[in-house]
């Protein structure tokens, strides 16, 4: 029944999705019941193992570093392929294309993330005649709800201004189109605005919210839960800046899935056994995706963690050797960067209990972070002291999990600005590497200046590439081949040459 479905939704592609299914000459293909249709979403509007959502997004913020040296001598061109992301390059797809980037081809995150809300919007429109129980359509409307939203998220996260541009309003920011059904229309869509497209992501949060809690019962990782609808959502609004609902969904998380891993008891690191991104990670609430997503495929050591993420680590912070590794003198013959991360690296995980090795997740730390950031800003707009206690509380139930008993030192009460930052710093060291947080982070930030130093040839010098503050690129460009299929697309503004260095 799995490749008759696969079937079917290829079969939505190319024409009108009631046509198809109302096709009786091959009766026994159509999709009836519900668990049909919770089969075509698992496999149409999920993010599976070959899905690459946006690869190339983890060349583009401050986490990331060029390295070059003898292990990579014969690899050079590995250098160059995907440099076009690195420096920022305005038609940075079609540089990496001419760069030779095998991995190029995987950088359309506008028709991988649409394609998914073709199967979520499939199983939205079809799943209340299906044959099944009340139960069953609630679980599915809920997963698919939840996933939409997350898709158009990431979508005008990437392809539009940030919800709090200090130069705009959301009311007059382009976003992208909407598409909320799965019938092909003759008319092609248009951009909505950005405040349009929350106006819907949080309409499709408190639908997918509605459903899920109907069966609280525990989910496998692999499918979205209520904990994980209310998780995106407490990001949703911490992007809107709706700190009290940012806060509300971030208790609703904590409440439910309190867990966080303990560093001091971890062991010995070993990154095929214990992933920080995995089944095996007591904070996992969704695990999803390509294992390639964040690890800069086809770059062969070439790009890995920089060394101003490492300088906001403290000496006596788990995290260094747990969620990344810093290169031993005597190994660096033989590997180029200086630091490598392994968050993600759990291909090797034994398949012991059926499961699945995947690339990204959404963690309960998250929740705790998102709360610290609402409870920070409601002191700084309000001059609120509780609430600065309770970001603390946030801020140190997390951190005491990331040091030994013997040097965790709480933090303590300091002015909001200063806060503010303590809790930015920690959400990098926390979620760098993952889900593209550190990026879309930047531009709620403001979109600040960002330095990469470019090393393209064995013993050269650097090459200085700069992305100045609010730079049009931390708007990425619709994909040329988008925009020639609907003309009635609008460019985001981009430089009008190659990027060059200082």
């Amino acid at each position: 029944m799995k490749k008759i479905i696969i079937i079917a939704l290829a079969g939505l592609s190319m024409t009108s999705c009631k046509k198809f299914l109302e096709e009786r000459s091959q009766s026994d293909v159509i999709p009836k019941t519900t668990k049909d249709f919770g089969e075509i979403l698992y496999t149409n509007g999920y993010p599976t193992t070959g899905t690459l959502m946006q690869p190339y997004l983890v060349m583009m913020d401050d986490d990331i570093q060029c390295y070059n040296g003898p292990a990579i001598a014969d690899q050079q061109a590995t250098i160059t392929a995907n440099a076009g992301a690195f420096q920022w390059q305005p038609n940075f797809i079609d540089v990496c294309n001419r760069a030779g980037s095998s991995d190029a081809k995987n950088f359309n995150s506008w028709g991988v993330y649409y394609q998914m809300i073709l199967g979520a919007n499939v199983a939205l429109q079809y799943l209340d005649n299906s044959v099944g129980s009340a139960a069953e359509k609630a679980q599915y409307k809920g997963e698919a709800y939840t996933l939409r939203a997350f898709y158009n998220f990431m979508l005008v996260n990437l392809y539009a201004r940030p919800y709090n541009d200090s130069a705009t309003t959301p009311d007059k920011s382009i976003g992208i189109p909407l598409k909320l059904d799965a019938n092909l229309s003759e008319v092609l869509p248009k951009q909505n605005t950005v405040k349009e497209v929350y106006t819907q992501i949080t309409k499709d949060l408190d639908s997918a919210i509605y459903f899920l809690s109907q069966d609280k019962s525990e989910r496998k990782l692999f499918r979205i839960s209520h904990v994980a609808a209310h998780l995106l959502a407490s990001r949703v609004y911490l992007y809107m800046e709706q700190w009290d609902k940012a806060i509300e969904h971030a208790n609703y998380v904590i409440d439910y899935h309190p867990q966080l891993m303990d560093l001091s008891t971890w062991g010995d690191p070993d990154i095929t056994e214990k992933p920080i991104v995995g089944i095996g990670n007591v904070e996992t609430i969704w695990y999803y995706g390509s294992v390639s997503e964040h690890t800069v495929t086809g770059t062969s050591g070439a790009y890995d963690v920089s060394a101003d993420l490492i300088s906001k680590f403290e000496p006596n912070d788990l995290r260094n050797g747990i969620y990344f590794f810093v290169t031993p003198d005597v190994l660096k013959e033989y590997v180029t960067p200086d630091f490598l991360q392994q968050k993600n690296l759990d291909s090797n995980i034994p398949n012991s209990q059926g499961q699945i090795n995947m690339g990204s997740s959404w963690r309960s730390s998250e929740a705790y972070l998102n709360r610290a950031e609402a409870y920070v800003q409601l002191y700084k707009t309000k001059g609120d002291a509780g609430a600065a206690q309770q970001a603390l509380n946030s801020l140190n139930t997390l951190r005491a999990k990331r040091f030994s008993t013997n040097s965790f030192i709480p933090w303590t009460i300091h002015p909001a600005e200063v806060l503010l930052q303590m809790c930015r710093d920690e959400r990098r060291r926390e979620l760098f590497a993952e889900g593209a947080h550190r990026w879309m982070d930047l531009r709620r930030y403001g979109m600040p200046a960002i330095t990469h130093y470019y090393v393209p040839t064995l013993g050269g010098g650097n090459q200085v590439f700069t992305l100045p503050r609010r730079d049009p690129q931390y708007v990425l460009p619709i994909p040329n081949d988008v925009l020639l299929r609907n003309l009635s697309l609008i460019q985001n503004p981009q430089l009008g040459n190659l990027r060059q260095p200082q």
